[in-house]
Formats: structure tokens, C-alpha cells, sequence
């Protein structure tokens, strides 16, 4: 699916994991960057700032300065770390900074690790290093896929959570992981993603929730996992094809245009702003993979539902993977008889890189659109002006990765969780809402100039045209409404998308298979 390089793998071998420090007194460092974010005077204990990042190159950027700047620890926890070219580079500035003496802890869900082994040893090897995973999978090679299938109810339930944590005093959450997809490198998709740097008194619940994970039972460090015998000369080999790496990525557009992201040059002219907000970080706690699925004592779930029981005038959900439960459908049903309106943002079948979740999607169109609900999907070549006037993106092809509410023009929630039956009841899963109408209505601004677009598809219910030979009778289904280069377009299968594509999608909405989705 991303970009990927010959051994690239060998990239993570060197990043650097270490015990993070918890010392509460602040270098110059943290203050350098407090005072370039205009927070010095500012009561960070009792406080929360926050910059969104919804361009990849600020994104990325973010995580590059913060890392570069860090004095005493970095913790990252990510559902997927991929070893291509932004992964080595990610690596190589986790190296660099262990170089100097910071503590860096890796924390990693086992799912992805598959054929890479020698690479993470390789990077745990350094003296410094902490590297854990997630739930392992203890099957390494042959049988290793054989074994998650037959195990599917114990090892198929994962750690979705991501979250970079710099001295107990930045963090950023959100829905990206570590990979060109994410960032706008390579040849492939990009993903169409949000997350948010947070400062002050919020980041007491991310650092917490990092703990509890590093420390859980079902956590193991990667020595006790992981299978593969290194050398000497082959960790000093790595360090070497890193450095390579790394100049190799130095000369993509994505690296340039990072040097001129809105975040740095903010900071570097003194005009970065933080918007301070209240705000509340919600988690699962890791024990959620190990009860029944129904016992919610350990989700973030009902967490949500509260908010949503809240919630008085509207309601705009952008998720890519959006597969409504009854229960869900229930509360929608509610809110709208209480006129609330609510609008969906979601992936169409062409954009999405999980087609079978379109399957387990499709069936609730109907239910939804009867009920008032607007759905909206985008298309897999949408964005086409924010693309052009981006030169540094080079990709055809996007696909909706975000995971977004904003409630009342005012709430604005923010984690790794998808609408769907894995986010709520199998995975792990983050959660923050922030209280804040500047940041809301800046984020509903960007939706409504998409709504407004031909970016994407609106979805109905309605009469479609039968065969000639069965005229006379009606039929009704989804009809998917859009623009193309002015001029509306209907379409009643899903656009842009090839025969086996449906047809696969439609055969598998018969399954009873939405609660693995």
C-alpha cells in the first residue's frame, strides 16, 4: 500500500528508545519553544494550547521539530510504523536526539511487524533503547498469518492508539501514523488526515494513558518477541544505510516543502498561536482487549455516548471507516426527532483503502438518508485545486483517513477512533474533545467550502432505472449525486469504481461480518 524501499527495514533498527524521564523542572529548551509558541506566562498546569495540523508537511514537520528539540524523553506509540522513506526519517531523528542523551520509549501493536524482526531489533540493539509491542503475535513466519486467523477473537482485537509525547510537555494526537501515506512521500495514496499539537495542563491524560500501556500485562518488551540473531557490523551497516536514506528523502518535494510548512515558518517568524481551550482526553484502557466484547467497563465508549447525548443543534462526523451499530443508528434517530442536524463525511467506494468496510457500509445508507441524515462521500481524485496549488504533492490518488467531530459549532473531538464495531468494541482506541468555537468554526469553514465543491458524492435514497424489459415496475436504491467540471453527474453504483469492485462489495453486505469491521 505505501511507498516502500529494498531493506528500508533497516531504518528502524536504529531509532532509539529509552526510560523517559520524569523530572518536572524545565531546560532552556522547553522554554525556547514555550516562548516561541507565546505560553511562558502562561499557567500550563491548569491550561491547554493547542495548533491543529491538518496538512501533512505541517504535520510531519511538527513531529520533526519537537523531536529535534526534545531534552529528556520522547515517547511514540503508533498502531503502524512503516520502514520507508518518512519512517527513516522519523528514525533517523530518534536517533539523533538518543544521541544526545534523551530517553526514547517505541511502542508498537504487533499486527504490522510482520517480516521486519531483524529491523526492530536491530533499532533495540542501541544501549538506549526501550522498544515494546503490543499484543504479540508469538507465530514469526510461516504460520504467522494462519495463527491470527485461528486466534482471530484474541489477536485480531489491536492497539490503534497514536500519540507522540516530547518531555512530558508536547504531545500530538490524532488519526496519522508513521508512513509516506500519511505525510505526501512516494507514489502512492495520500490520506486525507487531522491531528493536533497540545500543550499544557491536557497532556497530564496522554502521558498517563502511555504509562498504563508501557506498563500492561498485555504489553511485552521486544527481546522476549521478537525473532532474529544480529552482528555488530550489522547495526553499524544500518546506521550507515539510514544516513542514506535519509539524504535520499532529503531530496524529495515533501522535504523541501516541509521547510516552508505553515507550523515552521510560524515559529520561526514569531507568529505561531496556540488557541487555548478546555479540553478532555479519554482512552481505553489496554485490559479492553482481554474481556468480552460487551463488557465496556475498560472502553471510551461510553465516554462518547454522553457526549453525543449532549449535543443540541448539529453534529458533522468525518470518519473513513463508518459502519453504523444499532445503537448508533438509534442515537441518530434520536437527535434528528430532536431536529439536530447531522452530517457524514466518509469514504466512497473508490477512495477508500478498505473496500470490505464499504460492504458492511452500504446497507445502513438507506436507513440513514430516511432519517435525515446528510452522507457525503469524497472521491478518490478529490482535492484537485488544494493539490494543485500544492506543488509538493505528487500523489492521484487520496483517501479519507480522518477521524473528526464537530458538535454545536463549538466541540471539536479528535483521537484515533473510527465509527465503526473494531473501534468501539475490538481495538483500543483515544479520544479528546476540546471546547472551542475558534477552532471549530475554522475546521467548519474548511468542511463547508468542501461541501460546496465537486470534491464529493452526495448519497440518496430514490427510484433508479430498471432493464427496458422490466419497465413499469419501480425500483429503488442509492443514487450518488456530484460534479464533474461543472456539470452534475448521477450515478446509481457506486462511481468511479470497477465491476469486480462492487460486485465484491455487494457479495460481502451479506456476511455477518460487521462487528470485525
Amino acid at each position: 500500500m505505501t511507498y516502500r524501499l529494498n531493506q528500508l527495514s533497516k531504518i528502524f533498527f536504529l531509532l532509539t528508545l529509552f526510560l523517559p524521564l520524569y523530572a518536572q523542572e524545565m531546560t532552556k529548551k522547553q522554554k525556547d519553544i514555550l516562548q516561541a509558541f507565546h505560553l511562558v506566562d502562561k499557567d500550563l498546569q491548569r491550561e491547554s494550547f493547542f495548533y491543529p495540523l491538518s496538512e501533512p508537511r505541517d504535520a510531519f514537520a511538527s513531529r520533526i521539530f519537537l523531536i529535534d528539540n526534545a531534552q529528556k524523553s520522547i515517547d511514540v506509540q503508533y498502531y503502524i510504523y512503516d520502514n520507508d522513506a518518512s519512517g527513516a526519517f522519523f528514525s533517523y531523528h530518534l536517533l539523533e536526539a538518543a544521541k544526545r542523551g534523551v530517553k526514547v520509549r517505541i511502542l508498537i501493536d504487533d499486527l504490522d511487524t510482520s517480516g521486519k524482526d531483524k529491523q526492530w531489533l536491530l533499532l533495540a540493539s542501541h544501549p538506549n533503547i526501550k522498544l515494546k509491542v503490543f499484543n504479540p503475535i508469538r507465530s514469526r513466519t510461516l504460520f504467522r498469518f494462519a495463527t491470527l486467523a485461528l486466534h482471530i477473537d484474541t489477536l485480531g482485537r489491536r492497539m490503534h492508539n497514536k500519540a507522540l509525547i516530547i518531555d512530558n510537555a508536547f504531545s500530538i494526537v490524532g488519526g496519522r501514523n508513521i508512513g509516506d501515506i500519511y505525510y505526501a512521500t512516494g507514489k502512492s495514496t495520500l490520506f486525507l488526515d487531522f491531528d493536533i499539537l497540545s500543550v499544557g495542563a491536557i497532556n497530564r491524560d496522554i502521558i498517563t494513558m502511555f504509562q498504563s500501556y508501557w506498563d500492561s500485562s498485555v504489553v511485552e518488551d521486544a527481546s522476549n518477541v521478537l525473532e532474529a540473531r544480529i552482528t555488530k557490523d550489522e547495526i553499524l551497516q544500518s546506521e550507515i544505510y539510514l544516513n542514506k536514506l535519509v539524504a535520499h528523502f532529503l531530496q524529495t518535494s515533501i522535504a523541501k516543502a516541509m521547510q516552508e510548512s505553515t507550523f515552521l515558518e510560524d515559529v520561526r517568524s514569531n507568529k505561531i498561536k496556540l488557541t487555548q481551550a478546555k479540553a478532555a482526553f479519554f482512552y481505553d484502557l489496554p485490559q479492553k482487549i482481554t474481556t468480552d466484547v460487551n463488557d465496556d467497563k475498560y472502553h471510551i465508549s461510553k465516554e462518547i455516548e454522553r457526549e453525543f447525548e449532549h449535543i443540541q443543534k448539529s453534529v458533522l462526523i468525518i470518519s473513513p471507516y463508518f459502519i453504523p451499530t444499532k445503537d448508533i443508528l438509534k442515537k441518530f434517530q434520536i437527535l434528528r426527532n430532536r431536529g439536530v442536524s447531522i452530517t457524514i463525511i466518509t469514504n466512497s467506494l473508490a477512495s477508500t483503502d478498505v473496500f470490505i468496510v464499504y460492504s458492511g457500509y452500504q446497507k445502513h445508507i438507506r436507513s440513514l438518508v430516511e432519517m435525515g441524515v446528510q452522507v457525503y462521500e469524497i472521491k478518490p481524485n478529490s482535492f484537485k485545486r488544494f493539490k494543485n496549488a500544492k506543488k509538493w504533492i505528487s500523489q492521484e490518488r487520496v483517501s479519507l483517513h480522518t477521524k473528526l467531530m464537530i458538535l454545536d459549532n463549538r466541540y471539536l473531538t479528535i483521537g484515533s477512533a473510527n465509527l465503526d464495531p473494531r473501534s468501539i468494541k475490538l481495538n483500543t482506541e483515544t479520544f479528546m474533545i476540546i471546547d472551542s468555537q475558534t477552532l471549530a468554526h475554522r475546521l467548519l469553514d474548511e468542511a463547508k467550502r468542501v461541501l460546496l465543491s465537486d470534491d464529493l458524492i452526495e448519497i440518496s435514497w430514490g427510484e433508479v432505472p430498471v432493464p427496458y424489459s422490466l419497465s413499469g415496475i419501480k425500483s429503488y436504491g442509492i443514487i450518488y449525486t456530484t460534479t464533474e467540471e461543472g456539470i452534475k453527474k448521477v450515478y446509481y453504483k457506486p462511481p468511479y469504481s470497477g465491476f469486480f469492485k462492487i460486485l465484491g462489495a455487494n457479495l460481502l453486505s451479506y456476511f455477518p461480518i460487521d462487528g470485525y469491521l
